[in-house]
């Protein structure tokens, strides 16, 4: 019985050691990828920033575009169960709730990180169309689908009138960041916050004239 304690102690201490290195790996594939571009980057370059060798890559991921895809849904496994977490309790919720989620979601995708992501999915568009379908694949559906979610509750709670709430979480959300996405791709710079405040206030109170249900 000892024993069998023993070595299972032991591979739950590899595990996490696998999980640490995992991490490493897409810890610096992030790094290599925003300072050199997807096209330039190469394993060796990320498995030097890790501390590992590039065998120990690839024992993990078969291509650079499997480890960009572990990348990004790495990213949305810390922020998608933010979205799905928010809860409203009345109509009179709907509003300022889905005002700070997508204030929620601008820390991620209108952040400096956020901002050189979209660069670089931009300039890697038409050389490497397969990093561009994950990028989009792991990284904006998902988002999409959070959203639509969230909207499909209030449906259910009698909230909001919305026939399809995945084409009105795509509408919601091109309405409230594409501006601000432009500008800060141009500029390269996050966009500011009271700007972004400013932009998710307005754009939440457009939306749900048009969906939300009159409960007075």
């Amino acid at each position: 019985m000892l024993e069998g304690t023993v070595r299972l102690a032991g591979a739950r201490k590899t595990r996490r050691e696998e999980g640490e290195v995992r991490g490493a790996i897409l810890g610096a594939a992030t790094t290599v990828f925003m300072t050199e571009g997807f096209s330039a980057a190469n394993v060796g370059a990320i498995a030097k920033l890790a501390g590992v060798s590039t065998k120990t890559i690839y024992r993990f991921f078969e291509t650079k575009t499997e480890i960009l895809t572990a990348v990004i849904t790495s990213y949305m496994e810390v922020m998608l169960p933010g979205l799905d977490a928010y809860e409203v309790t009345g109509p009179d919720g709907v509003e300022p709730t889905l005002v700070r989620m997508l204030l929620e979601l601008s820390q991620y995708g209108l952040s400096a990180n956020g901002v050189a992501a979209e660069r670089l999915a931009v300039t890697e568009v038409m050389r490497v169309p397969d990093m561009i379908a994950a990028y989009y694949r792991e990284g904006h559906e998902q988002v999409i689908k959070a959203v639509a979610r969230w909207l499909k509750r209030q449906v259910d709670a009698g909230y909001l009138a919305i026939d399809d709430p995945q084409i009105a979480a795509a509408m919601l959300i091109s309405m409230v960041f594409a501006d601000l996405s432009r500008a800060s791709l141009v500029s390269g710079e996050a966009a500011d916050p009271a700007e972004i405040d400013r932009w998710i206030t307005a754009g939440v109170a457009i939306f749900l004239r048009g969906v939300a249900l009159d409960h007075r």
